[in-house]
């Protein structure tokens, strides 16, 4: 072990591909933005960028269908280079969201709920 092995970027040199880290799901850098963006979306009192619903952000993020879940606008999978960019990273339903799934379009999921 180097003594300087505590001060390494998280992010790999060589990119994430390859390396076992998944970018936008299991860094650091990723725990700490999805804090900062249920702050930002609470505060706003964001509605389901999916649907248009409104989200419960009493809920702990993630616990039920109507909580609060970060969803990437841009597919981690396909633009991962997006990832961890507080500006793709929008706010969801949990139950939108894994409906969602690596789509691309909002559209293709149906019609957006009426505002109450």
């Amino acid at each position: 072990m180097y003594e300087y092995e505590d001060r390494l970027p998280i992010r790999p040199a060589h990119g994430y591909r390859n390396s076992g880290v998944k970018p936008g799901r299991t860094t650091a850098t990723w725990r700490k933005l999805r804090l900062q963006c249920f702050k930002r979306d609470k505060a706003a009192n964001a509605p389901c960028w999916i649907c248009g619903g409104s989200i419960d952000y009493d809920a702990k993020p993630s616990s039920h269908d109507y909580a609060w879940e970060p969803d990437h606008r841009h597919s981690v999978k396909t633009h991962p280079e997006l990832a961890e960019v507080p500006e793709n990273v929008m706010p969801s339903h949990r139950k939108c969201n894994r409906a969602k799934r690596d789509k691309a379009a909002v559209n293709e999921l149906g019609r957006r709920t009426r505002a109450w």
